[in-house]
């Protein structure tokens, strides 16, 4: 029997491997996240679609057009029903907005407002004070919309725009919301 020759096989199992993630690196890319990216940029309101590194795994961020003024809901949901076609786990999704320092103020004011909402599920209480709030720092449009799963608060002051996304605690077997 012949010696085995290491360095060949070395070799050998590097290429091997190399052109395996590459391989699939280029399959990922081309035509997996390219198309997905296209179908996003195609959505209505969306400027741009990009998959950035996030903390745990990659981010889909979603950047709407500075003039777009539905619901940040149907925004939401529809980039997620695209990124849900993927074969592996779902992406977090990301939609990025453009505050001034009065958006950044309400966000502040309206956060403990929004928590509330989302653990005790007032949310016809929250959207009236998140009203009030948005009236009283001047801002000319803010909406709250809610599903099964989180909380939307939308809000403009000119050309600027807020987008804050609250997810809702699970719901216990016996309706109600986890303490």
């Amino acid at each position: 029997m012949p010696e085995l020759n290491w360095p060949r096989a070395l070799l050998v199992a590097l290429l091997a491997l190399g052109l395996f993630f590459g391989a699939n690196y280029l399959y990922r890319s081309h035509f997996q996240k390219a198309p997905l990216l296209e179908r996003l940029g195609r959505l209505e309101g969306v400027a741009s679609a990009e998959i950035v590194p996030g903390d745990g795994g990659e981010k889909l961020r979603i950047t709407p057009e500075p003039s777009y003024r539905g619901l940040l809901q149907d925004l939401f949901t529809a980039a997620e029903n695209e990124a849900a076609a993927l074969p592996r786990k779902p992406l977090l999704l990301e939609i990025t907005d453009r505050r001034n320092s009065r958006l950044d103020q309400f966000a502040a004011a309206a956060s403990p407002t929004l928590h509330e909402a989302a653990r005790r599920g007032r949310y016809r209480e929250a959207a009236a004070g998140l009203g009030e709030l948005a009236a009283a720092s001047g801002l000319t449009d803010c909406q709250l919309t809610v599903d099964s799963q989180r909380l939307y608060l939308q809000a403009r002051d000119g050309d600027c725009y807020l987008y804050q996304i609250v997810l809702l605690p699970p719901v216990q077997e016996g309706g109600g919301v986890d303490a």
